[in-house]
């Protein structure tokens, strides 16, 4: 984020975060890797009714919320979908599970990307509005003409609109964080199930 009036590294000091940098982190994940294999699962095991429909409703909220935007490929022959379903242990009907919990998972991180580059937009474009409003403000301050009312308003403007983008950065740390932990709480949940399922996640 570039801004001429207002530093960055001081508005994440006073937010007490960087939503940047936490957006950044949820953006790293791959939804589209996690979902191809769960695709894999699914296509290698025993459909169920129960898991059939666990599995399109997860794939529908992925679907819905992945931006498609890092081009992955579908992994169906992944080592782990072969080490898995040719195991002695691994039963066929396990693998319906296996592939809903993991397109769970694909979902839920699908959404929580989406979330957090759409709270980051949004704070951008309020951030470049009051950098400009500042920049505004500077500008007229070099009037000689100004009455000493006039150079108050501005200052009080600007005091404002500095303001404002630490309010507003606040926010977004705040809202991105909590999508950051609701995603981690749900894949907590999801790797405790999988383990459950005999799948190691790691």
């Amino acid at each position: 984020m570039q801004l001429r009036f207002i530093s960055v590294p001081a508005l994440i000091a006073e937010a007490g975060g960087d939503p940047w940098a936490i957006n950044n982190s949820l953006q790293a994940g791959s939804p589209a890797h996690v979902s191809d294999l769960a695709a894999a699962f699914h296509t290698a095991g025993r459909s169920t009714a129960e898991a059939d429909h666990s599995f399109d409703m997860a794939r529908r909220r992925f679907d819905a919320a992945w931006n498609h935007q890092n081009g992955d490929h579908p992994i169906n022959d992944s080592a782990e979908v072969q080490r898995v379903t040719t195991s002695p242990g691994a039963q066929s009907l396990q693998l319906p599970k296996i592939a809903a919990d993991l397109e769970g998972i694909a979902a839920s991180l699908a959404e929580a990307q989406k979330s957090a580059a759409g709270q980051i937009a949004t704070l951008d474009a309020q951030l470049v509005q009051l950098d400009d409003l500042i920049g505004q403000a500077l500008q007229l301050e070099h009037d000689p003409n100004l009455s000493a009312a006039d150079r108050d308003a501005l200052n009080t403007l600007i005091a404002n609109c500095e303001e404002d983008a630490i309010a507003d950065t606040k926010a977004a740390v705040a809202h991105i964080e909590s999508v950051r932990t609701g995603y981690s709480n749900c894949l907590q949940t999801s790797l405790t199930t999988l383990r459950t399922d005999g799948y190691d996640p790691t």
